[in-house]
């Protein structure tokens, strides 16, 4: 224990006789860091308070309906001025997303020394819905103002009478919506049926929804969809089965019930 105090004290003598010898060096080393310090207050109080650095709107970019050819260019005005290194980006594009809920995704680009870019994704309309008029939603049910050909988009009907009108930018709270929209959305995602088309997803009566596909009525209910399509591809690579003569497919028991057209006499 003696030993241990012995060895502190001769490491802080030495310290001591350091600094003794060399205390000009050590004035000017401390000088040197407090320079350094109220430099770096200085140049960051300068970047945050240089009108340079002030940015009052952001630049929204976005694809024109012909691509990459063609961008679209338009800005979003800040209520109040921003400081371009402090400003908090996730919060900006919140705010953008807010004021623009037609815009899907928004990703937030800087470069000095004051210009930031928002690049804009639309919501892209993937079916329509009739509520007192057909409207077009997204994959997330919200309405999407979209002047392009709709007429190709599946139409989802049998929805509850209260919904009447939602605006452009609002989430439909549906739950007959978002389950045509989630049956659309596996159908889309499966190599089986891309060359396929829906025409209807009708949710009339929830427990036996269906839809027409290339002409064949679909009966999926309201669960399960995953392993009902996995029947119904399974059903329709069948090389003995000829589709043009399908009538409807009930993918609610275990084997799929396919019933046929009636042969014309």
């Amino acid at each position: 224990m003696a030993r241990k105090r012995k060895s502190g004290s001769g490491a802080s003598k030495r310290v001591n006789d350091f600094i003794k010898r060399n205390k000009v060096a050590v004035a000017v080393l401390a000088i040197f860091a407090l320079a350094l310090i109220a430099a770096g207050l200085w140049f960051n109080n300068f970047l945050s308070a240089a009108p340079c650095f002030e940015v009052k709107k952001v630049e929204i970019v976005k694809p024109g309906r012909e691509g990459n050819l063609y961008i679209q260019k338009e800005y979003f005005n800040l209520e109040y001025p921003v400081n371009f290194f402090t400003v908090d980006t996730e919060t900006l594009a919140g705010k953008i997303k807010a004021a623009h809920p037609e815009f899907q995704i928004v990703i937030i680009s800087k470069f000095l020394p004051n210009r930031i870019v928002a690049n804009i994704k639309d919501r892209e309309a993937v079916a329509r819905i009739r509520v007192g008029k057909v409207l077009t939603v997204d994959f997330d049910g919200v309405i999407v103002s979209d002047t392009g050909n709709l007429d190709s988009l599946p139409l989802i009907t049998g929805l509850e009478s209260q919904l009447t009108n939602p605006k452009a930018g609002t989430r439909v709270k549906s739950r007959r919506i978002s389950t045509a929209l989630d049956i659309l959305q596996r159908i889309y995602s499966r190599k089986e049926f891309r060359k396929s088309e829906v025409g209807t997803v009708d949710m009339t009566y929830p427990d036996k929804a269906f839809f027409v596909m290339d002409g064949m009525t679909i009966v999926v209910g309201n669960n399960d969809f995953d392993r009902k399509l996995d029947s119904l591809a399974a059903a329709l690579s069948n090389s003995k089965v000829d589709r043009s003569k399908i009538d409807s497919i009930d993918l609610r028991f275990t084997d799929a019930a396919v019933t046929f057209k009636p042969e014309k006499k």
